[in-house]
């Protein structure tokens, strides 16, 4: 199945203990033109990015990226989050036509 645009995921260790550092992996569809490509009639793609990415853990915002036409086509982020308490780690995307794509997943502790 081909992603379409705004398909959010996010992954997550399987394993997660208390107070460990994970890292977080997610990535959004998206084709991100820069305003400056042409199609293959040779009219001017106009720009349409991920502007904004805000990332909440247990509600908190913990992370927050503001991004440029230079990202690449279908985005991924890593970053690294102490595992201090179960809840919801939530991402919302923001595009350049306002569009907000939002993925959620929850930190769980492994027995």
């Amino acid at each position: 199945m081909t992603p379409t645009i705004g398909d959010p995921r996010i992954v997550l260790p399987q394993q997660i203990k208390r107070d460990a550092v994970i890292f977080v992996r997610a990535m959004l569809a998206h084709p991100m033109y820069t305003g400056m490509s042409r199609d293959h009639d040779g009219t001017l793609i106009p720009e349409y990015f991920v502007k904004k990415v805000t990332v909440t853990y247990g509600g908190a915002e913990i992370a927050h990226f503001e991004w440029t036409s230079g990202v690449s086509a279908d985005p991924y982020i890593e970053f690294p989050v102490r595992a201090t308490r179960e809840a919801p780690l939530a991402i919302a995307w923001t595009d350049s036509k306002g569009h907000v794509y939002r993925q959620s997943a929850n930190v769980a502790f492994s027995a």
